[in-house]
């Protein structure tokens, strides 16, 4: 009972450490993907992928980057942002 107890605490403690580092996933020149996990901050994930996503689409030549969409997967626990380069 107490290993369960401590497996569970320490598995709870790493969780709570996640960084919210976005990847980019696809980038077509019109639109870039980023992919953040789910067990990261969420207010730190949205900022980090508008960030990445705004670099990536200055690289390609466009002004901008506007957010479009968020799809969930809830088996890999990860989220993949869409973004428009304008």
């Amino acid at each position: 009972m107490r290993k369960t107890i401590l497996l569970t605490a320490v598995s709870l403690g790493l969780v709570a450490c996640v960084p919210a580092t976005p990847i980019v996933a696809e980038y077509n020149g019109a639109s870039v993907t980023i992919v953040t996990s789910q067990f990261a901050n969420q207010q730190e994930v949205r900022s980090a992928a508008a960030a990445e996503a705004e670099r990536i689409c200055r690289t390609g030549g466009a002004s901008r980057a506007e957010y479009a969409s968020t799809r969930s997967n809830s088996q890999t626990y990860e989220d993949a942002h869409l973004f428009l380069c304008l």
